[in-house]
Formats: C-alpha cells, structure tokens, sequence
C-alpha cells in the first residue's frame, strides 16, 4: 500500500473546510439564540454540511493511511517493514569461518589499506 502524496492537500482542504463550517454553524446557533422556539433551518443543514465534511475527511484520511496504521495496530507490525514488533530487532548472525581454510599467520604483515592516502610518508620515517 503506498500512500500518494497528491491526496495530501485535499486531506488538508476537507480539514478545513471542515472548521469552516463547524464555526459558521456556531456563530449561526450563537447569533440565533434570542430565539428559543425551535433549530433554525440554517442550523439544521449546517449540521448536515458538517456530517458531510466530517464524512469526507475521515475518508480522505482512510485513503491516506488509515488502513495502514490500523493494519499496523492491530497486527502489531512495522507498517514501512511489515516485521513484528514484538520480536527485538537483531542482526544477522555472521557467517561460520570455513574450516578449510589456512590459519592465519601472525608474523605476516598487515594488508595494505585500500583508503590510505599515496603520498603519505612511510610510517616510522623520520620528518
């Protein structure tokens, strides 16, 4: 599952969108409140816009990733690498030394190193 980064902004938008009208709703309920009769028509079909933002943010975030982190919490695994949590993360065991191999000697001179630098001076010469 890969999440498209194009989706980011409308998931941003619907958000705002969303408090948009949540704080029209609130000025329209508190502008209105002289009239204790009955919810104003206004009211009522802005709380359906709400229900309706509210509807297509939570999909847009179900796009997004949603699936994947709850996947994640419920399986208990890493969402990028898919291994379990539980299990402590430990490196591979390094591979057995052949047998067959010669011993190594340890009056032999140590291997070139393939990083130094040419044009060094000798190690011990003098300045």
């Amino acid at each position: 599952m890969t999440i498209d980064p194009a989706f980011d902004k409308w998931v941003w938008l619907s958000f705002l969108a969303l408090l948009v009208v949540l704080g029209i709703r609130a000025w329209v309920v508190e502008s209105s409140r002289n009239r204790l009769e009955r919810t104003p028509t206004r009211v009522r079909a802005l709380t359906v816009a709400s229900v309706g933002v509210v509807a297509v943010v939570v999909a847009l975030l179900t796009i997004q990733g949603g699936r994947q982190v709850v996947h994640s919490v419920l399986t208990r695994t890493d969402p990028i690498t898919g291994l379990p949590l539980d299990e402590p993360q430990q490196p591979a065991p390094a591979a057995p030394a052949d047998p067959n191999a010669p011993a190594a000697d340890p009056n032999a001179p140590a291997a070139a190193d393939p990083n130094a630098n040419p044009n060094a001076p000798a190690a011990g010469a003098a300045p």
